[in-house]
């Protein structure tokens, strides 16, 4: 029954799956402290792995060598890429249900993808080294929707959440709002742009962007068998033709494009 769903429907439940794994907080005390290959946010009342990019910041701080986090992403990147953007990202999944709603999407010029890595190696490495504080999960959106929204709501409704501060309200203040600005700006970019974050900002994203053109899941083109009539950058979740660069780093090998003639995938 599962292989008769549509590549795209098939995709939507292992991101649900793999969202609803990603935050099973009773997996929490076995796995809390390793690093899971998708963005999300550690102080998530529900998660159950550490974000690899808070994990990152950590160890430019104290100037120490991410060995056990370095291999998981290598590993991940080296076998499938950036597969774990289009199917396990919970944030990745939320741009997408966000592109479902009925809007003429923009065309963004491709420069913008270097922002990947000056979120990177800027935000994520070299701003926490000088300043000691990781101000890329202080204004990341993903951990806005995932623990600073649910932390107030709680405690606005007087609830306790794990991980909950207990002077919630204390907390409250220009950074909160920043972080509730830029969490909204990219909510409606979503709307008009497909998936923004992934393809502008996600430093998770130009990690394994790298992996692209040397992972052993690969997409494969044969240029006799291309359509005119067929549109490859409709059906891609962040707007790349396929047939033009196979190996694009912004390419999250969601795999709906093997549907267009010329255009299938192979591992190995």
């Amino acid at each position: 029954m599962f292989n008769k769903l549509t590549i795209q429907t098939r995709r939507l439940y292992v991101q649900l799956a793999a969202a609803a794994v990603t935050n099973s907080y009773f997996l929490a005390p076995y796995l809390k402290h390793l690093p899971c290959p998708s963005l999300n946010c550690y102080a998530c009342p529900l998660a159950a792995f550490a974000c690899p990019i808070g994990s990152l910041q950590h160890f430019a701080i104290v100037g120490a060598v991410p060995f056990l986090l370095l291999g998981i992403l290598f590993l991940a990147g080296a076998l499938v890429g950036r597969w774990a953007c289009g199917y396990l990202c919970p944030f990745g999944l939320f741009q997408d249900l966000l592109a479902r709603i009925r809007r003429p999407k923009l065309a963004l010029p491709s420069w913008l993808g270097w922002g990947r890595y000056l979120s990177l190696f800027g935000v994520a490495i070299i701003v926490p080294m000088l300043t000691g504080e990781p101000w890329f999960s202080k204004l990341c959106p993903a951990g806005t929707l995932e623990a600073g929204i649910p932390y107030v709501v709680a405690g606005f409704f007087k609830l306790k959440l794990p991980g909950q501060p207990a002077q919630i309200f204390a907390m409250i203040g220009p950074l909160f709002y920043l972080k509730l600005a830029l969490t909204a700006g990219i909510i409606a970019a979503a709307v008009f742009i497909k998936r923004p974050f992934c393809r502008f900002i996600c430093p998770l994203g130009a990690i394994f962007g790298v992996f692209n053109r040397v992972s052993l899941l690969r997409i494969t083109l044969d240029h006799g068998k291309f359509s005119d009539k067929a549109d490859c950058r409709k059906v891609c979740p962040v707007d790349l033709d396929i047939t033009k660069d196979a190996g694009s780093a912004k390419c999250v090998r969601c795999m709906q494009c093997v549907k267009c003639p010329g255009v299938s995938q192979r591992f190995g």
